[in-house]
């Protein structure tokens, strides 16, 4: 099957493109979108239809007259794996072209999880999934991963980010390691790219040409979409909205930069500031496993915590309304552990930067976009279909 697809032309995939993005569509109206002629788009969908790659899906509702025969992508016999590939846990989904979730996997990551046994237990899970479903690795056009930068994007391998709990995560070649085991084509891209791009093809940007999207968990992943098109930065960061200095005399981070956003608005700096007092109060401890039921319970009644975090809130706060200064942006979706789990984090940080922006800007937030927690895999496998659907 995935031959199958190789062998497109160009016009092939122009109309695979447009169908597997609006269908189930009826074919006058996929000739009016590709403005060509009847008889080259009855050739073209001869091709996709006897390829099994298009199927005809149903027909149209009539308003007098004959009902039109509409066509969508087939739902079998191409699939299309995406990994979201975190500090603390690795999920996997398999889709099919339409990006629906056939299956999913998920496990949490500690210091025993080396690259080595990573890899390891993402094949076995991979394994299973094509075996439970009783699919073929011939039918899966390839492996997309959303992971943590800096990248060396088109190699494959990940250099050198920081939070992850076992030491090894230093030049992975993440790519080729997938690809030896599975001898299925891989490719990789950070993590934040990965999520805007679901949210810009299928989701609650779908249509809008300038998208914010930021992950607020132990660091600050973030990606920028301007006239449709992501803006890449050098090694492929995430962290460059981190980064924003918004205090010149203000704490530094460990990456040696003062009063920037990521000093104040991680899980690590939140977890490093309120250690501080529970270390004089003789209270448990906070970790990347553990913080979440403790900041909850003490959100209730330890006014340091509730400093600290409101403290977080604002600097996010502030550091959007700079950034919607710079590009304004239509949609900003904020998601990550701290938005999600703190409905207070969330609403805090949008009303500092109502506070602190003041010019009407028509800017939209969302709290964790259309697809949750699954949007940086769903965006890997997304960027499979894409570099197919573009003629890799």
């Amino acid at each position: 099957m995935i031959n199958n697809f190789k062998d497109l032309s160009y016009r092939d995939l122009e109309i695979l493109n447009i169908i597997q993005k609006r269908g189930p569509i009826a074919k006058k109206d996929l000739q009016v979108i590709a403005d060509i002629k009847l008889t080259t788009l009855n050739r073209v969908m001869k091709t996709l239809e006897e390829k099994k790659i298009i199927v005809e899906y149903g027909e149209s509702q009539s308003t007098g007259g004959r009902k039109a025969v509409e066509y969508d992508v087939s739902k079998t016999g191409l699939y299309v794996i995406g990994i979201d590939l975190s500090r603390t846990y690795v999920k996997l989904i398999l889709t099919d072209m339409k990006l629906s979730i056939l299956k999913k996997e998920e496990f949490i990551m500690d210091e025993r999880h080396s690259p080595e046994k990573v890899v390891e237990r993402i094949v076995s899970l991979i394994e299973q999934m094509v075996t439970n479903l009783s699919i073929t690795k011939n039918e899966i056009l390839g492996i997309g991963i959303g992971t943590v930068g800096p990248l060396n994007r088109e190699k494959g391998i990940i250099l050198n980010p920081k939070g992850f709990f076992n030491d090894n995560w230093i030049n992975v070649p993440l790519k080729a390691m997938l690809e030896e085991k599975l001898t299925i084509t891989s490719f990789i891209d950070n993590g934040a790219n990965t999520a805007i791009l679901a949210e810009h093809l299928y989701g609650l940007g779908k249509d809008l040409r300038s998208i914010v999207y930021i992950h607020c968990g132990i660091g600050l992943r973030s990606a920028i979409m301007s006239d449709g098109i992501i803006i890449r930065t050098m090694n492929d960061r995430e962290d460059a909205f981190g980064h924003m200095i918004v205090d010149y005399n203000g704490e530094e981070n460990t990456s040696g930069n003062c009063g920037c956003i990521e000093s104040y608005s991680t899980i690590d700096s939140i977890i490093k500031k309120i250690n501080v007092q529970a270390k004089q109060d003789n209270n448990k401890l906070l970790n990347e496993i553990n913080y979440r039921e403790i900041l909850k319970l003490e959100l209730q009644n330890n006014k340091v915590t509730v400093e600290v975090i409101n403290k977080g809130a604002e600097i996010l706060g502030i550091g959007l309304a700079n950034l919607v200064r710079l590009i304004t942006p239509e949609l900003i979706i904020l998601s990550g552990p701290l938005i999600m789990d703190f409905e207070h984090y969330y609403e805090k940080s949008i009303e500092t930067f109502y506070s602190k922006n003041p010019i009407a800007n028509k800017v939209v937030f969302s709290k964790g976009g259309k697809f949750q927690e699954d949007v940086i895999a769903l965006g890997a496998a997304a960027m499979v279909m894409e570099l197919y659907l573009s003629s890799i």
